[in-house]
């Protein structure tokens, strides 16, 4: 077992047994919607466990690690579908425009206006740790300067 899968087996454990909380930010606006780049498939969950270890509610200015769930056109209900089971296991969650975070756009290689579901963390490890459980790669990874969470 290499290092990398020792680390993600052990935040899975911690996260199992410790449980955690978050809150909501970032509202999705209610727009005409569109096709998502990454989102569940049936209906199903898109997390394996209960929480996110290391996950951190975003401030203005921080530099952060965000875990991009999903993107999609504003109002696409996909943008709820894959934020749904992430509120119900208590994951710190935004919904909201890629250009609010400096850097996600350019990370994911599509446009500024495009909404996504993220999580955000500390640190790269956390974040891949994290993308490690999802029963569906993420849309991708990236560290970004958070800009609309006053």
């Amino acid at each position: 077992m290499n290092y990398r899968t020792r680390v993600s087996s052990i935040l899975l454990l911690v996260a199992v047994g410790c449980g955690g909380g978050g809150t909501d930010t970032a509202p999705s606006n209610d727009t005409e919607g569109g096709e998502a780049t990454n989102a569940t498939e049936g209906g199903e969950s898109a997390l394996s466990q209960t929480t996110a270890v290391g996950e951190v509610a975003p401030a203005h200015g921080a530099t952060l690690f965000g875990v991009y769930v999903v993107v999609a056109e504003p109002g696409a209900p996909a943008l709820e579908e894959a934020a749904a089971p992430l509120r119900e296991r208590s994951i710190s969650v935004s919904v909201g425009e890629l250009g609010c975070d400096a850097g996600a756009a350019e990370a994911l290689g599509v446009a500024p206006d495009r909404h996504a579901v993220s999580v955000m963390f500390e640190t790269r490890e956390a974040a891949d740790a994290f993308a490690a459980t999802l029963s569906s790669p993420p849309a991708g990874i990236a560290q970004v300067t958070v800009g609309c969470a006053d």
